[in-house]
């Protein structure tokens, strides 16, 4: 097996490019610098070919290094070195130990550069960040001692997923992108750059899902606080081409938190599309129907050009990111307090309440017709019974003096006058039209 020279992946011998970064076999490169970040950049002081270098460092288990570490197995090799699972003495606990080869370090000004960091790296603590625990030089080999924890890379747990001809789903995508801003957030708070996020530098502990996605970042080291003025002198480009955020190319030392937030953007769409966002790239709805516009509008942002217009902390785009992936109906705004809005045209059985009172009138106006045909000519009959004065009053005859008079020594007591006229009094009661329909008129 051999390493390509621009990831340090492993790929066979007779492979004419690299599985993960695309870089072709037979190309010429210059001897990276290796950080405590496992970041392979060319450098400008060393132009030797691949396998020209010195072989790696290697230690046999049972061995004790720098008097402290005591080796139990070569859990991983790479093109910047080895990687041991090792005891350490003082806290008795496992570490993962990692072994810089020589012609990865450039001089004394690199040695110091890389101690800096590794000092810097030290006081960040997070579940989702793998911890430094010591980094410097023994018998001139550098080494740096960091957190040991089982599981796998990103890289291959996708691999995996293409496999199967599976799709990542979109919210594991989503919470294994959340779970890593979690960390970058402490880290950035702490003033440290990552400049090195790709898919080889998280580690997977459990099969990520919906819910949860247990990981770690590692390889921190390749980050420098913010503001500290440090050697450049090195000459490298701080980041993974294909990853790495523009600025990083033209000037690395000013690169800050919207450079990961960069990074992370490629990883992002990566596992949702399989492909790099080269060139033209499509929109990750465009072949995806679970995709949401959201999450297009949020990579499409985290990947532009300039520092400025990508989200500028962890935080922001971990809720734009939530905001992506759950969305829902527009929310109703609550009303504010004033006058009752005028009501508009009230419905009864599906029709508008100019119709309904146009139908009712209509009916009334019937039903009136009905009645008035029903209706006698002749009034008459009303005082059908009464005799004398009484049928006189009842039709509004006069009655005159000398009938009230006869028969009597005297005049009786005016009679009370006649209760209103009802010519409809007889009216009332059942009617039965001629549909048959019973009313009850009063």
């Amino acid at each position: 097996m051999k390493h390509c020279a621009e990831c340090g992946s492993e790929m066979p011998d007779d492979a004419g490019f690299c599985p993960d970064c695309g870089q072709a076999a037979d190309e010429k490169a210059g001897a990276p610098i290796l950080t405590v970040g496992a970041m392979e950049t060319v450098s400008d002081f060393d132009t030797r070919r691949r396998g020209e270098s010195p072989p790696s460092p290697s230690l046999k288990p049972g061995e004790t290094f720098a008097g402290r570490y005591v080796i139990e197995a070569k859990i991983g090799e790479g093109g910047m070195g080895v990687v041991y699972k090792a005891v350490d003495t003082v806290s008795k606990e496992s570490v993962a130990l990692k072994l810089i080869r020589a012609d990865r370090i450039s001089g004394e000004r690199a040695m110091k550069r890389l101690i800096e960091e590794g000092l810097t790296t030290r006081k960040i603590r997070h579940p989702n960040i793998i911890a430094v625990y010591d980094v410097g030089e023994a018998d001139g080999q550098a080494f740096v001692s960091m957190e040991y924890v089982e599981g796998r890379s990103l890289r291959a747990w996708h691999r995996e997923m293409m496999q199967k001809r599976e799709d990542v789903p979109l919210r594991v995508a989503s919470r294994i992108v959340a779970e890593a801003l979690d960390g970058l957030k402490v880290a950035h708070e702490a003033g440290v750059i990552h400049r090195d996020l790709k898919p080889e530098n998280i580690i997977i502990t459990a099969d990520p899902t919906d819910k949860a996605a247990p990981l770690k970042i590692l390889d921190f080291g390749i980050a420098r606080a913010v503001g500290n003025v440090q050697d450049t002198g090195t000459g490298t480009g701080l980041g993974t081409p294909r990853y790495m955020a523009p600025e990083q190319i033209t000037n690395p030392d000013t690169a800050g938190p919207p450079a990961d937030i960069y990074s992370l953007s490629v990883m992002f769409y990566e596992l949702l599309v399989d492909v790099l966002p080269q060139g033209h790239w499509q929109p990750p709805s465009g072949g995806r129907a679970d995709v949401p516009p959201g999450i297009d509008q949020l990579i499409e942002q985290g990947l532009s050009n300039r520092p400025g217009n990508r989200p500028q902390s962890a935080s922001e785009y971990r809720q734009k990111l939530v905001d992506a992936v759950n969305i829902g109906g527009p929310v109703r705004p609550i009303p504010k307090p004033g006058p009752s809005p005028r009501p508009g045209p009230a419905r009864s059985g599906g029709l508008p309440r100019w119709a309904v009172w146009t139908g009712a009138g209509v009916g009334a106006l019937t039903l009136l017709g009905i009645v008035g045909e029903m209706l006698p000519d002749d009034l008459s009959d009303v005082c059908d019974g009464l005799s004398g004065q009484d049928y006189q009053l009842c039709m509004g005859l006069p009655v005159s003096d000398t009938e009230t008079e006869r028969g009597s020594g005297f005049s009786p007591p005016p009679p009370p006058p006649p209760p209103p006229r009802n010519p409809y009094a007889k009216l009332s009661g059942p009617w039965v039209d001629e549909y048959g329909s019973r009313y009850q008129i009063s």
